[in-house]
């Protein structure tokens, strides 16, 4: 008895968790796309660093997406900046987009669209 009551504590308590980092996600979303420094036109940038680099549904640590991610050399589209992450868009060889925010050290900005040199 006291084995089930555990498990159902412990599973409502993880789907409380699940929401509250959805909500935090949301909320840190809006935040950013009302305040965020947004590229004008957009920036094209570039992945740095080894490995994969994951997508997240707002900057934080906390809001990754499971199983988006870029590698380096791959070439992104960046809408805007907001302590210490960029908004961006990447489109895979199959032509599917994929809308996140990176942590802004794993990306190096090589120009913007539409800027003549």
């Amino acid at each position: 008895m006291f084995r089930a009551t555990f498990l159902v504590f412990l599973l409502c308590f993880t789907s409380l968790a699940c929401f509250a980092n959805e909500s935090i996600c949301t909320k840190l979303a809006d935040e950013a796309e009302a305040s965020g420094i947004a590229y004008y036109p957009s920036a094209e940038a570039k992945v740095i660093g080894s490995g994969k680099v994951g997508f997240y549904s707002s900057p934080n640590a906390e809001c990754k997406v499971k199983g988006v991610f870029v590698v380096k050399g791959n070439y992104l589209t960046v809408y805007k900046s907001y302590k210490g992450w960029v908004n961006v868009m990447y489109v895979a060889k199959d032509g599917e987009d994929f809308i996140g925010w990176l942590q802004e050290s794993k990306v190096k900005i090589v120009g913007q669209y539409g800027r003549n040199p």
